[in-house]
């Protein structure tokens, strides 16, 4: 069993970020994903996919520090993943491509199905 297996046998999993300190974090940011802007306060549905963010993942080592964490909605979450990055515009660029990416490919899509469907 490897190191860090053993580690979280024996430690048990990483403490979860309290209500409060993401509270504090949300309004830092103003309820807005750090990505692409969704504004968490517009209505309820908006401010129920955001989550907070380790900008450097935490499984990569990143701290749950006041300067690694952001507000994210769960789409920009998602696409940014693990991957570590050089800086906090480097991981916002990378899911801004991604969506731009996914936007284009559900544009098709929706294209193809529309086509198909007055056929």
């Amino acid at each position: 069993m490897d190191l860090r297996r053993l580690t979280k046998f024996f430690a048990g999993p990483s403490p979860h970020l309290s209500r409060e300190d993401a509270m504090k974090i949300f309004k830092r940011d103003k309820f807005k994903c750090y990505y692409c802007g969704l504004d968490g306060l517009r209505d309820f549905e908006s401010w129920l996919i955001l989550t907070i963010d380790h900008v450097h993942p935490h499984s990569k080592g990143g701290q749950r520090s006041m300067d690694n964490l952001v507000t994210a909605c769960q789409p920009c979450n998602l696409l940014k993943g693990k991957r570590v990055y050089k800086s906090h515009q480097e991981a916002r660029d990378y899911v801004l491509a991604q969506r731009e990416q996914w936007r284009q490919i559900y544009r098709k899509q929706v294209k193809a199905t529309q086509t198909h469907s007055a056929a």
